[in-house]
């Protein structure tokens, strides 16, 4: 004990080994969840979505909800299963989709700085970089709703960190399959990078001993082409998809224009770039030319490098858009961005700590502007739930988003909200990610909604009464528009609920 003390004392509170720094990134781990609990909805634009396919796997054997009757599961043929899957297993014990799913984004949110922390531990540099990792959190990718790919960054850090160490190939192996199953474009990344880990440290092994040390990506590979083979996403023809499936380029320039809007640049307000100033400020000064310790792992910083280089190139080379699948390519700015603190080599003393410092006031900083933002965005969401909450469990929903942007957020936050029907009640609500060749839910043909060109659900105008109208049993309206007010062809709606700018039509029974 008395030695143990003796060690405490001789420490400086600018050692990375210093207790202070441990408990700073508790701190601002902790400060990252706090945000997403601080409001019953949050603006991320595909969450209902998310939560309504959590709801109808946890509810498929529920009468009540009708999960059987209108859906079909097609789990053998997506990668979209982990995030679904832990989610259902969670609503068991947390009662609600809803809550699961929030469930998974603070272990998330707590996972970024964490794994993180993982890999620089694995390349011996120095952990207190990971505090870099709790800002990134708050990203497009977050903003946008896409979980799954949200998920699978920690997932992917802990894989590598996995790699560098040299671990067994079995934990390797089951790791890079649970990534596969979590989301193909952090994949796409993660298994070249991996290999080139496994063959070239800690030194290059030769050639002949590199199919020992590949064993981990056999399963992975022969999974590849089963899903090369069968999936959806691939051949959409074979679930009904006969859209065209234009592949798009972005232009070099316009990527590099748009680094900043695929990373931090969330909120209406000027703080996200401030965040980002702030990342970049702490970043340059730990980057500056001064006196250094010897340093000992310099070859596995180099392979730190190479990783940022291939994610760079996928940012710039990679297509945009695939037929429906868009942005694409600006994944990869989060994954460059991750693999930047690695590179980095604080010095001692305050010349070291002074930037991780900023980069922790930057955490909590990025904490509090998302907890303002989503407590402004939760008072804009106004009356919806008491609205929703006239509907009956089981049926069909259509929402008419006309006013799909927030104040607050950047991007169509209120898009989506007609799924929370789903989410909360069961049955239909339309538009709805079961639309999509990807999903892990297919409608069952007999009970599907009238098909619409894809996109349609960014078109609240695009509802036709004379055929839509026939098939569902309520409309769900935000903005200050009467869809129905000059009495369209097809069945007749009345109001059920109107309060604010949410309006809640039911299909009057002829």
């Amino acid at each position: 004990m008395a030695a143990a003390g003796l060690k405490f004392n001789a420490l400086h509170w600018t050692d990375e080994e210093h207790p202070l720094w441990t408990w700073l990134l508790r701190a601002c781990a902790a400060a990252t969840v706090v945000p997403l609990w601080s409001a019953a909805h949050l603006p991320f634009t595909d969450l209902p979505q998310h939560a309504a396919a959590i709801a109808t796997l946890r509810h498929w054997w529920d009468p009540v909800w009708k999960s059987q009757e209108y859906f079909t599961l097609a789990l053998g043929q997506t990668q979209y299963l982990l995030y679904y899957l832990a989610g259902a297993a969670l609503a068991f014990p947390l009662g609600t989709a809803e809550r699961a799913n929030l469930v998974l984004l603070s272990l998330t949110a707590v996972a970024f700085p964490y794994s993180l922390r993982a890999l620089l531990k694995a390349l011996k540099a120095d952990t207190r970089l990971a505090l870099f990792g709790c800002t990134l959190f708050w990203s497009q990718a977050l903003l946008i709703g896409f979980f799954n790919y949200v998920a699978a960054m920690p997932l992917m850090l802990w894989g590598l960190a996995l790699a560098v160490s040299g671990t067994r190939p079995k934990t390797l192996a089951v790791v890079s399959i649970a990534l596969f199953y979590l989301h193909l474009s952090a994949f796409v990344f993660f298994a070249p990078a991996a290999a080139l880990a496994s063959v070239a440290l800690p030194r290059v092994a030769p050639i002949r001993e590199w199919p020992r040390r590949l064993i981990w990506a056999a399963p992975v590979a022969i999974l590849a082409v089963i899903w090369l083979l069968g999936s959806p996403v691939v051949h959409p023809q074979t679930v009904g998809w006969n859209q065209p499936m234009r592949v798009a380029f972005e232009e070099p320039g316009t990527a590099l224009h748009d680094v900043t809007d695929a990373l931090l640049d969330i909120w209406r307000g000027p703080e996200d770039e401030v965040c980002l100033l702030a990342l970049i400020v702490a970043g340059a000064l730990l980057a500056w030319p001064q006196r250094r310790d010897p340093d000992d792992h310099g070859w596995r910083r180099g392979i730190v490098a190479i990783w940022a280089a291939w994610a760079a190139l996928l940012y710039f080379a990679f297509p945009v858009s695939i037929g429906w699948m868009w942005q694409l390519n600006e994944r990869y700015a989060l994954v460059f961005a991750l693999l930047l603190p690695p590179l980095l080599r604080p010095a001692r003393g305050l010349k070291g700590a002074i930037p991780l410092v900023i980069a922790a006031a930057t955490a909590l900083f990025a904490a509090g502007s998302a907890l303002g933002n989503i407590r402004a965005f939760e008072k804009e969401v106004g009356p919806f739930d008491e609205v929703l909450a006239q509907a009956q469990p089981g049926r069909r929903l259509i929402g008419m988003i006309f006013d799909q942007n927030s104040r607050y957020a950047k991007f169509s936050a209120f898009l989506h909200f007609q799924a929370y029907y789903r989410a909360r009640m069961g049955g239909v609500a339309s538009f709805s990610f079961a639309e999509l060749p990807q999903s892990p839910l297919r409608y069952r043909p007999e009970n599907e909604p009238p098909r619409h060109p894809a996109g349609w659900e960014w078109h609240a105008m695009s509802f036709r009464n004379d055929i839509d109208g026939f098939y569902y049993d309520y409309v769900l309206v935000h903005g200050r528009i009467d869809p129905f007010a000059r009495r369209p062809p097809g069945p007749q709606w009345r109001v059920l609920s109107r309060q604010e700018d949410w309006t809640l039509f039911e299909k009057v029974q002829q």
